[in-house]
């Protein structure tokens, strides 16, 4: 089906902004003058990775992508997540993270 053509457009756009929000944050993060500042923003990209991992599982429980879809898509927003806790990593800037389990995809949820 593709992110394109889904039939909730305030869902679609949630997508969206969420998916534009993690590259945005890391390129004006890194315009900042101490690696403290570029942390913070990184830690707003995960945010937004969370936050679009969430709008994929409700769009693959209301059926509106299929799980064959939603499991790509997750397993890339995972990858991504797991890139910028690396990133935070060697930063040194991990103190604040949770503990998230990152190659862990959230089970189905009936609806």
């Amino acid at each position: 089906m593709g992110i394109r053509r889904l039939p909730d457009a305030s869902l679609r756009g949630q997508i969206i902004r969420a998916a534009m929000s993690i590259p945005v944050n890391i390129v004006e993060g890194r315009r900042q003058e101490s690696e403290r500042e570029f942390a913070r923003f990184l830690r707003i990209a995960l945010n937004s990775g969370c936050e679009l991992e969430y709008h994929l599982i409700v769009a693959r429980d209301i059926g509106v992508i299929s799980e064959r879809e939603s499991a790509s898509l997750l397993g890339e927003v995972i990858e991504v997540r797991r890139m910028l806790h690396g990133l935070l990593r060697k930063l040194g800037h991990t103190a604040a993270l949770p503990q998230l389990d990152p190659k862990k995809t959230p089970p189905r949820t009936p609806v």
